[in-house]
């Protein structure tokens, strides 16, 4: 399946997703960042910028977004200069304290701050996605992450799925006033970093 064919299906998907009447529930625990226990410790770093990166995605088969692959190789976006280890957690909106109604991108990312997470460097996008390989189908991750910006200058952050055709890296749309559904779930950082060593040549 093509990019563009990648895109349209999880623009379909999330917004049949954000739009889907939700029943009531009773609210969930609302918990910092080091109540919960690391989904996921990656490392960032490995790779000598965009190219690099790119060559490795190839390499598995992993199906780039149009628009990702546009941030990805945009001057803003940054590579960490040595190789660290990044604990990471999940977590839905509603998890977040707002509820199956969800909130915006902007509320939720101050949320998640005050409750002890971090954002997600952007590299964590490319490196999750190399280093997480068995995501199920159907599953969508949302990076909390800055937004970056497209040459058009469009508000990016990056999703992880996996649509049944394949691993993708996808990008969507950032704006702080969108909305999000309760079940949307985030990737964000543990506090907690190490140095494993330097990057590979």
């Amino acid at each position: 399946m093509c990019a563009r064919g990648v895109q349209a299906l999880f623009a379909a998907a999330f917004v049949a997703c954000a739009s889907a009447a939700f029943a009531q529930a009773p609210a969930l625990e609302v918990k910092g960042a080091f109540e919960l226990p690391v989904w996921k410790t990656i490392v960032v770093g490995s790779h000598r910028g965009v190219d690099a990166v790119r060559d490795a995605l190839d390499r598995e088969r992993i199906v780039i977004g149009d628009s990702a692959d546009e941030i990805l190789g945009r001057p803003a976006f940054t590579f960490a200069a040595e190789r660290r280890a990044l604990n990471l957690v999940l977590r839905s909106v509603a998890e977040l304290g707002f509820g199956e109604r969800g909130a915006t991108l902007a509320d939720i990312h101050s949320r998640a701050v005050r409750l002890g997470f971090e954002l997600c460097p952007e590299e964590v996008g490319p490196q999750l996605r190399l280093q997480y390989r068995n995501q199920p189908v159907g599953e969508f991750l949302h990076l909390a992450m800055k937004p970056q910006r497209t040459y058009d200058g469009e508000l990016t952050d990056f999703t992880l799925a996996n649509t049944g055709a394949g691993l993708t890296l996808l990008g969507g749309s950032a704006k702080p006033d969108l909305v999000l559904a309760g079940n949307v779930t985030f990737v964000f950082v543990r506090p907690s970093v190490s140095v494993v060593g330097s990057r590979e040549p």
